[in-house]
């Protein structure tokens, strides 16, 4: 993989870091209040539902070039089979069947799949200070989250091996967006991410006795509906556009590290400020150790 310095300039790359950090760290606060009037399948079905009427508006106006003709087209679809369809079922019933505790530790190992992946599938390899980072900001995570007074470690077996295969999910996306890019840009690649997680949820919401009205619920009062095209338009169109570009320039590893990281950053922060979540000195000790894993993979794209 291409060096980050070389191909897009260090400002641009920590924006784009920045904005599917932002996107990803405050959508739970969004998905928060939308359950609150629809069941999970129903927030998903209407989310990718919308994103994707979106992108077919914009490449029936010619905005995006998607040509598939002639092209590889095994990574751009497994891409989009890895998430949002199976990443985001198997993440849902995973955190149904374990706890909230349990969850964040599964997520906050998959810059450590991506590096495990990536080697075993691809024979990329990462450098030592990428390596690092990844460990010391799993170690934050996890020292934030075991010292919690809400920490809990029940679940079932099931739903543990549904967080292990949502990582392993979250983790081929990363790599097979990244392989994509050699023959997409980052807009089919979120384009065709969006239809298809439209068509696999639109599938799984009407077979689980959901109607038409799933797509009418946002639009019953305005907060539900700023929620959902917050979701759309911020969370989902911007950052996924913003990370399947960066996967196509950095090391995956280190994309899904500095990512992941930063938005767990940014939702703890959020959580403590508007739900008043619970802190204490293992929250600033923890979030501070997930900073320095970023900042010392950081060090990667300036080499």
């Amino acid at each position: 993989m291409a060096n980050a310095s070389t191909n897009m300039s260090y400002t641009k790359t920590i924006f784009l870091f920045a904005m599917v950090s932002l996107g990803w760290g405050l959508s739970f606060l969004a998905i928060a209040i939308l359950l609150e009037a629809m069941a999970p399948t129903q927030m998903l079905t209407a989310r990718w539902s919308m994103m994707a009427v979106l992108f077919l508006v914009l490449i029936l106006m010619g905005k995006i070039p998607l040509q598939l003709k002639g092209k590889n087209l095994f990574f751009l679809f497994l891409t989009g089979l890895c998430e949002p369809c199976a990443y985001c079922i198997l993440e849902a019933y995973g955190i149904k069947m374990t706890s909230a505790s349990v969850s964040a530790i599964f997520v906050a190992t998959i810059p450590c799949m991506t590096l495990v992946l990536g080697a075993l599938l691809f024979h990329l390899k990462a450098g030592r200070t990428v390596l690092a980072g990844i460990i010391l900001a799993f170690l934050g995570v996890v020292l934030a989250t075991v010292c919690s007074p809400a920490f809990s470690l029940g679940g079932t077996r099931i739903g543990m091996v549904c967080m292990a295969a949502a990582v392993v999910a979250a983790s081929m996306y990363t790599l097979s967006s990244s392989r994509a890019s050699a023959d997409f840009d980052p807009l089919s690649v979120t384009a065709v991410m969006c239809m298809e997680g439209a068509v696999f949820f639109d599938i799984v919401c009407f077979c689980q006795g959901y109607g038409f009205q799933t797509f009418l619920i946002p639009f019953t009062n305005g907060k539900l509906l700023f929620c959902m095209l917050f979701l759309v338009l911020f969370c989902a169109y911007a950052s996924y556009v913003c990370y399947n570009r960066l996967v196509s320039y950095v090391e995956p590893a280190l994309a899904a590290n500095v990512s992941s990281s930063l938005s767990t950053v940014i939702g703890v922060v959020a959580g403590i400020l508007v739900t008043h979540d619970t802190w204490g000195w293992y929250t600033i000790v923890g979030m501070a150790l997930a900073i320095a894993g970023v900042w010392i993979s950081g060090r990667r794209m300036q080499v």
